[in-house]
């Protein structure tokens, strides 16, 4: 017993008991008469196989085929759809190729019906494949967001991502708040990573913002937050005594450590043009603002690498 649901579209005049021996083993049976109620009735309840008897009075063979396409395709389903008819016109035999799966002569002889009946049969099976493969896909693609959105790590350094430097960030001001200090929020851009990419290709640019990571990591202290920020920029979150010790004297190391190097590629040693920026804040007059911190920096870092020096900004009342 064919258990997937079945719609039949009649022309108004025609005897629904017509192809009941071709629907014999199908236990979910739609039955409209016209295209209207069709398309009416398969908005509410779409079904896995659709038989269009030609011609209808109201809409023509390929107008409702299209239209049954265009409600699957809201809702991302599949139908397979048979037209049945004496004899294919032009339009029906064109749209074979755009949005019709098949085209059975049906004038009432045992052997057509029999073919009817299979055909049926051998769609469902299609669609049910298809449908379920769709809803595989689908949940896959929800996973992957939420993975996405919880991940924190970034694949291609091993560092942190941006979601985890915005969290660390987070933690950082809340413990200035309870025990005083300063946080410190800096930003490393590889102003050069555009053009690796322009000479080069995508993957040597990897080469180089992997070998700068692993420079970076060098020149930090073990419990300083190292990210890969976004492409081409890392951001570190640090946290000072004071913010007095937010400065750019305090980081010339990393920046110089960074900026004088070579960096080894599959195509060579390759320069990595720096550009530093520094955002500070203390919490003697309330919570420093997380996002405020973070675009402070990031504006800054956008004229870093022009003025050749290390950006620094402190946020105070």
């Amino acid at each position: 017993m064919l258990k997937q649901p079945v719609a039949i579209i009649l022309n108004r005049e025609s005897d629904e008991h017509l192809f009941a021996d071709a629907l014999t083993d199908c236990s979910a049976k739609q039955v409209y008469k016209g295209a209207v109620k069709a398309l009416q009735g398969l908005e509410e309840n779409p079904a896995h196989v659709i038989i269009i008897q030609s011609p209808l009075d109201d809409m023509s063979d390929i107008e409702i085929a299209e239209a049954i396409q265009e409600i699957n395709a809201d809702r991302q389903h599949f139908s397979y759809l048979i037209i049945v008819g004496k004899h294919p016109n032009a339009a029906v035999l064109n749209g074979l190729e755009a949005c019709v799966d098949a085209f059975i002569p049906v004038d009432d002889q045992p052997e057509q019906l029999r073919m009817l009946a299979q055909q049926i049969k051998a769609g469902a099976r299609a669609a049910s494949t298809i449908n379920n493969l769709t809803t595989e896909t689908r949940d896959l693609q929800t996973r992957c967001t939420v993975l996405e959105q919880n991940q924190l790590i970034d694949p291609l350094t091993g560092l942190g991502n941006r979601r985890l430097a915005e969290q660390t960030l987070s933690d950082s001001v809340r413990q200035i708040e309870s025990r005083g200090g300063a946080v410190c929020f800096l930003m490393v851009s590889v102003e050069n990573y555009p053009d690796v990419i322009a000479q080069y290709d995508q993957k040597m640019a990897d080469q180089l913002i992997i070998a700068v990571s692993k420079k970076i990591q060098q020149l930090v202290r073990p419990m300083d937050i190292v990210t890969y920020f976004e492409p081409g920029r890392f951001a570190l979150v640090l946290i000072q005594p004071s913010i007095e010790q937010c400065s750019a004297q305090s980081y010339q190391r990393i920046y110089d450590g960074v900026n004088l190097k070579s960096y080894n590629t599959p195509v060579g040693y390759l320069p990595a043009n720096i550009g530093m920026s520094i955002c500070a804040s203390e919490a003697h007059s309330g919570p420093p603002n997380v996002q405020v911190i973070i675009r402070t920096a990031q504006q800054n870092l956008d004229n870093a690498f022009e003025s050749d020096k290390i950006l620094v900004k402190h946020l105070t009342p």
